[in-house]
């Protein structure tokens, strides 16, 4: 694959300097789509059917040009280096006419010394790029046995390509069962230059060496002395500060420097120190870290390293027999993760602004998540991202860059490019506090072994492992060089005789009970997750409908046509008619028929019914120690796994995840004929419950309801209550626990599908409407059972789309103007 031609002509490139037409203006990053779209040459491929008129991007070869000037200052540096953080996919780099480098990756930066290269004055530089693809055989595919997982194969026609396995690109751009075939190409990450004098510091990292009553740092910084011939002499100083002001510092002087790298160690106390915790559990505090080194006139400073004191351990300790706990450990805390899988936010995912970026963070700290996981299919995000992640207290569970195929790690060019890959990107990570752990691959041991899938009839042997190197042996080696300080877990799904077995480590839930089970029952059943015996669950999920207007906006405001192409494909691969079933099996025959409007409402329901059960029904388990479900964000607007649409929208399922997640929450459960509450408290705060606990008709007329009290611990999920379940008339009411006060809401037991209950028109009554900066807020109640309360228009709410339990009195804020007419609606 190094050898290809590089497909340099200077006379054509000489030729069309000359040239105007033909050629388009951009600014970088950019995908190579974005100043077509901009020319009109072509239109988003994320709207309506347009992916398909932008295919022939990915047959092309796309090249970028452009002057930068040098200043005489610059070449008395004693490096001076090209940076292009980021090449999709297949490079060849010249600087002034000189091929100066090739790079196949996207998942690390190129880097190069140039300046031998250039003069003072203008410069040139150019860069071809292609997606890559083009240079993949049949020959080499044969290599893997053709084993990778191709949406083809579940009904994704338009989607997939064989190829991706040998091109360290997004994955995901070939096309998913979320999102169209895409193929990227462009320089999509920043470029500049950056020059040393005698020394760069070339990296420097920050742990958490131990926390006893003051909190003991281990900075780790790598000095290079640039001249490659002699020694020279410098001093390297660290200071930790917090609010500006200086707490610790620590400093080597007249330290020696050999020619090349010098790695120096620093352990410094930090006195009283502000931990930094997960979302509820605590405050996000972060330490300012400074580095700096001088040798003689010459002075380095490094990127200030924003740090949270925390120390993360993964238990993996026995529970009983062959069961062992799947947990992580924060400042000593097991912390029971819940969020959801995190990919790239677009289809172009060079477009994706900070704003975007700080919108969806704020969006899943509401939600209550104290976790993403970063899906191995997709990106290692940029920085903004993981600096949002530390100030928000959501922990990382990062997948290296390989998803749902045999990679060719016995080719000794792909064992380069992981190795670089995975060095790089440990090594810019691993200071950040949210980083909770890396993980090998997405599904790759799971999918490619003779007991789970023996279709690609593949055979490990030592030579040849199709991956499976990687995973087991060049990360952990990359994680333990570089951050051993941060947990590592080989894959996922991953652990026990068999991956994705119950017993080790983490599940994707997809076919037992899930929602690629052959039986449709089994996808639309919700009590079905109240058989999960996991110990972490990554991955299930279920899909559901954007609101009219996402709809509208995804569609390019075509016409709505429920068996039309542009429809199809923004309908999820693995729906199969499953959301017209669950509108069935919950609320209505023949949903099919259904307005769209309608579909949308109910389709939604039951999307929230099946994701709030669900990860109620997870966390409900003592031996779980996570409940990741798939997936948060989008890619572009679809029927499909998410809670937050494309647009940023909310779906009607983000209220019902984030209930599930509340921080101080109340569950019941029918367990072997007995009623069993269990609280969770994830806060360091004990709190006091007392309630009503009973039946209550849906009437209102039943009501026994009697008075039960009990403490929840800090950092604590137990059961606290269980007595033997009532004989009642389960469809015409319910077993209700009612908080006479704090933080906890109400709950039901749920016994039946929603449309084999019993209950009639209710009247909700709103108490207090009264506006404030920004919102209004909203006292409701009802007399009788009322479902799927919500507020009519696209208003973001404390909660939305609830039941009312009969006499139960709820407030809600609405983030809308203060002038607007609140119209509260309910489901039929």
């Amino acid at each position: 694959m190094h050898e290809a031609p590089l497909y340099w002509d200077k006379t054509y490139l000489e030729s069309v300097k000359r040239l105007k037409e033909g050629w388009l203006e951009c600014d970088v990053p950019a995908d190579v789509r974005i100043p077509l779209m901009q020319s009109g040459a072509v239109r988003d491929p994320v709207k309506a059917d347009y992916c398909f008129e932008s295919e022939w991007i990915e047959k092309r070869s796309w090249w970028f040009i452009r002057d930068f000037y040098v200043e005489d200052a610059d070449l008395n540096a004693g490096v001076l280096e090209l940076v292009m953080e980021a090449l999709d996919s297949n490079s060849d780099i010249f600087v002034n006419g000189q091929h100066i480098g090739r790079h196949i990756s996207v998942h690390w930066p190129f880097i190069r010394n140039i300046k031998n290269l250039v003069c003072a004055g203008k410069n040139e530089l150019a860069v071809r790029v292609t997606t890559g693809l083009e240079t993949v055989t049949d020959e080499q595919l044969s290599e893997i046995n053709w084993a990778v997982c191709r949406e083809d194969d579940n009904g994704g026609k338009y989607r997939s390509d064989y190829r991706r396995a040998f091109v360290r690109r997004p994955q995901y751009t070939v096309g998913w069962d979320w999102g169209p075939r895409v193929v990227t190409c462009g320089i999509t990450g920043d470029v500049y230059l950056r020059k040393y004098s005698k020394i760069a510091i070339r990296e420097a990292s920050v742990s958490t060496a131990c926390i006893a009553g003051d909190a003991r740092l281990h900075v780790m910084v790598n000095v290079e002395n640039l001249n490659i011939l002699s020694t020279a002499s410098g001093d390297v100083r660290v200071e930790v500060l917090y609010d500006g002001e200086v707490c610790a510092a620590a400093e080597e002087k007249n330290t020696l420097f050999t020619s090349g790298l010098n790695y120096l160690d620093f352990n410094i106390s930090i006195k009283n120190p502000k931990l930094w915790w997960p979302a509820a559990y605590g405050g996000q505090p972060l330490y300012e870290i400074r580095v700096s080194a001088r040798a003689g006139e010459s002075e380095d400073i490094y990127d200030t390293i924003w740090y949270g004191i925390r120390t993360i351990e993964l238990d993996t300790s026995v529970i009983e027999g062959e069961h062992r706990n799947f947990a992580l450990i924060v400042n000593g805390v097991k912390i029971f993760c819940k969020g959801g899988n995190w990919i790239p936010n677009d289809s172009l995912y060079v477009r994706t602004t900070d704003e975007k970026y700080q919108a969806l963070i704020e969006e899943a700290v509401e939600a209550n998540f104290n976790m993403l996981r970063v899906w191995g299919g997709g990106l290692y995000e940029r920085n903004i991202f993981y600096s949002l992640c530390d100030r928000a207290g959501l922990l990382v569970w990062h997948d290296f860059m390989f998803a749902c195929t045999a990679y060719p790690d016995h080719l000794p060019w792909f064992r380069q490019e992981a190795y670089q890959e995975m060095d790089y990107q440990t090594k810019r990570l691993r200071s950040h506090p949210c980083i909770a752990l890396f993980c090998g691959s997405n599904e790759n041991h799971w999918l490619f072994n003779h007991y789970d899938n023996p279709r690609w009839g593949i055979e490990f042997k030592p030579e040849r492992q199709y991956g499976m190197y990687i995973y087991n042996v060049m990360a952990k080696e990359a994680v333990r060089r570089n951050c051993g300080f941060i947990p590592y877990w080989n894959s996922s799904p991953y652990g026990g005789e068999l991956p994705n077995g119950d017993t080790v480590g983490d599940v994707h839930r997809w076919h037992q009970n899930g929602f690629m089970s052959k039986v449709m029952e089994e996808r639309i059943e919700p009590k079905g997750y109240d058989e999960v015996e996991s110990k972490f669950v990554s991955e299930y999920g279920y899909v559901g409908p954007c609101c009219l207007q996402t709809t509208m906006d995804y569609l390019d405001n075509q016409p709505i046509d429920r068996s039309n192409l542009a429809w199809e494909i923004h309908n999820n691969v693995f729906e199969k008619e499953t959301v017209c079933a669950g509108i069935e099996k919950q609320y209505t025959d023949n949903p099919d028929k259904l307005g769209i409007e309608e579909y949308i409402l109910y389709g939604g329901m039951v999307h929230s019914l099946m994701l709030g059960y669900s990860l109620e029904a997870i966390r409900f388990k003592e031996n779980c120690g996570g409940a990741v479900f798939w997936m948060y964000n989008d890619t572009w607007g679809e029927i499909g796994w998410t809670i937050i649409d494309y647009y940023l929208r909310r779906k009607i399922s983000y209220y019902g995840v984030k209930r599930a997640f509340a921080p101080v929450k109340l569950s019941m459960r029918a367990v072997g004929g007995d009623l069993v509450v269990q609280a969770c408290n994830d806060t360091a705060a004990p709190v006091a419950v007392h309630a009503q606990l009973g039946y209550k008709s849906f009437d209102g007329a039943a009501d026994k309801c009697r008075p039960v009290s009990f403490r929840l611990e800090p950092y604590s999920r137990a059961y606290v209550h269980r007595e033997p379940l009532p004989r009642e008339d389960y469809r015409s009411g319910s077993i209700v626990l009612i908080p006479e006060n704090g933080p906890a809401a109400p709950v039901m037991l749920r016994m039946h599908d929603t449309r084999e209950l019993i209950f009639g028109g209710a009247d909700i009554e709103v108490l207090e409407n009264t506006g404030f900066d920004g919102g209004k807020k909203v006292t409701l109640t009802s007399k009788k059972y009322a479902h799927g309360v919500y507020v009519k228009g696209d208003y973001k709410c404390s909660d939305n789309y609830f039941d009312l339990v009969p006499g139960e009195v709820k407030t809600i804020t609405v983030r809308c103007p203060a002038d607007v007419q609140i119209e509260i609606l309910k489901v039929k």
